[in-house]
């Protein structure tokens, strides 16, 4: 999969060519237009942001047994 954002300069496609990890949930990622005659390259800032509360996870395997009346 390829990340593409609008280039801001042009409005043409802008191709991610390279992602920097800052933190667990900070990335930078550089895109370059793919327009040959702009070439405007860019960088910006993807951030995930978790829920205030962590999710519960669900326990996994656990098989449970039906009682079938006959």
């Amino acid at each position: 999969m390829r990340f593409t954002i609008a280039c801001p300069h042009c409005g043409a496609r802008g191709i991610a060519r390279a992602m920097e990890k800052e933190s667990d949930t900070l990335w930078m990622i550089d895109f370059q237009c793919d327009d040959v005659t702009c070439g405007h390259t860019y960088r910006t800032r993807l951030e995930m942001f978790p829920p205030e509360t962590p999710i519960p996870r669900r326990e996994g395997g656990v098989s449970r047994q039906f009682q079938f009346l006959v």
